[in-house]
């Protein structure tokens, strides 16, 4: 069984005004693809998904879209 660990992805985290959202896409493409390659049998994550309590709409979105992508 090949696992994939994963932890503190942290998204919708701020630069304080600037957004990070660009970057925290590509790093979750490139776990997508990763696990793809890998052709993993699980994807864990370890804890602090989001940056905050209350993320954004935006952060939630890319959240689903990589769980929906790395599901496949």
């Amino acid at each position: 069984m090949k696992i994939l660990h994963t932890a503190d992805w942290h998204l919708g985290k701020r630069l304080e005004s600037f957004s990070r959202i660009d970057e925290q896409r590509e790093v979750l493409d490139e776990i997508c693809v990763i696990a793809e390659r890998e052709q993993v049998d699980a994807v864990i994550i370890a804890g602090d998904l989001f940056d905050n309590f209350n993320p954004t709409i935006e952060a939630v979105e890319l959240f689903y879209k990589t769980l929906k992508t790395v599901g496949k």
